[in-house]
């Protein structure tokens, strides 16, 4: 198994049950890929990895996996690369990625509005946004913050979440272009339906568009799970 996120721990918890010998390399010093950083997936990444170790499988990190001898059978759970985004960022313009944020690789400024592009409409966007409050401004283009969280029947209480902490939500919305002002940044954004331009000032703009599979539409955790429980069971 190559790739520790969960699509790769599930496949490995699959194929051990069925009795195969399981070893899963992951190029990071930890396992849970995007799902322990960007979201609010990290108690799964915890059971799962819990059930590897219990059946018995091995766990290799800070291995880039390319050594592939003495395995039968490979399955290969290492997410995507980022594609183009469909809107414009000027060259002086400093978007955060939010994996990076989670990570702690990259501060946000002690203070100043945050903007939060989310085209997915998942946990990650949301959660964030939360934990900032006033500060933040979600950008989805969706009718409603979080779309997807419909799935797990976080979609209401998230959004009262949100706005008993005072976050804001530019529904319908799609961004433009982001460019900096000065010591700050201009996130535009367009109204799906009135086409109205709006201008949002951030001292960070970051983007929550975290994904993972195979990128033909934007992934979950339960899609990252269910493929890689089929990948097992095809073994």
């Amino acid at each position: 198994m190559i790739g520790a996120g969960v699509a790769g721990l599930e496949a490995a918890r699959v194929a051990a049950t069925r009795g195969h010998r399981v070893t899963v390399r992951e190029a990071r010093d930890r396992v849970g890929g995007m799902a322990v950083v960007a979201g609010p997936g990290a108690p799964l990444v915890e059971w799962l990895t819990r059930r590897v170790l219990a059946l018995g499988v091995t766990l290799e990190t800070s291995t880039d996996g390319t050594d592939r001898t003495g395995f039968d059978a490979v399955i290969q759970a290492t997410g995507s690369t980022r594609g183009k985004p469909d809107h414009t960022v000027d060259a002086d313009a400093d978007v955060f990625e939010i994996a990076d944020v989670r990570r702690g690789t990259r501060h946000l400024p002690a203070d100043g509005p945050i903007v939060i592009l989310d085209p997915i409409g998942g946990p990650i966007g949301v959660a964030l946004a939360e934990e900032l409050g006033e500060r933040a401004t979600l950008v989805t283009p969706d009718s409603i913050a979080g779309n997807e969280l419909s799935r797990t029947g976080d979609l209401a209480p998230a959004n009262v979440r949100l706005a008993q902490r005072g976050a804001q939500v530019q529904r319908r919305s799609v961004v433009r272009s982001i460019s900096r002002r000065g010591d700050a940044f201009v996130v535009r954004v367009q109204d799906r339906f009135s086409g109205v331009i709006t201008e949002l000032e951030a001292a960070a703009p970051i983007d929550g568009a975290v994904q993972v599979g195979d990128c033909v539409a934007p992934r979950t955790i339960l899609e990252a799970v269910l493929e890689g429980r089929r990948a097992a069971a095809g073994i």
